[in-house]
């Protein structure tokens, strides 16, 4: 209801802009980050146009927090990671062997030396941009070869 009434102002915004216009929050979830990862994570924007208006997208979450594993793999199956509670937002995979041993990778099922992914000897393979979130089996050749993985969880 409008007034003239100098005792009670008409209500209006604080700002015109629209929210994504004016980013004044950075959620906390999945982590708080520290004061200049906040502001590179507003800095990470981009601009497009629809039906004549400029949008900004921004994408609030660009971080890993990696763990590091290596050992060594036999002619065997074996499970060396679990499908994650939350979501996994990078994963890469190396063979470090220094012989011939070529490595094999199980998506969601057991290892054997037809999978789709073979990783020759000082092989890298990184996924962070679609990162696979099942349970992951590796196997070798030949006995000896050496597995190193790093990966990086986030809550769901």
């Amino acid at each position: 209801m409008a007034t003239n009434d100098p005792n009670f102002p008409a209500v209006q915004w604080l700002s015109p802009l629209e929210a994504w216009s004016s980013p004044t929050f950075l959620s906390s979830a999945p982590h708080n980050l520290p004061k200049e990862a906040a502001i590179a994570a507003l800095q990470n924007t981009a601009q497009f146009s629809f039906d004549g208006q400029t949008i900004n997208a921004r994408e609030t979450y660009r971080y890993a927090s990696l763990q590091d594993v290596s050992f060594t793999v036999s002619t065997t199956s074996y499970k060396f990671l679990d499908a994650p509670i939350g979501k996994r937002n990078m994963l890469g995979f190396r063979n470090a062997s220094s012989g011939t041993q070529n490595l094999f990778i199980g998506f969601g099922a057991q290892a054997t030396t037809s999978n789709w992914m073979k990783i020759v000897p000082g092989q890298l393979v990184l996924f962070d941009a679609v990162v696979p979130q099942d349970d992951l089996y590796v196997i070798s050749d030949a006995a000896g070869a050496v597995f190193a993985f790093a990966y990086s969880t986030f809550g769901g």
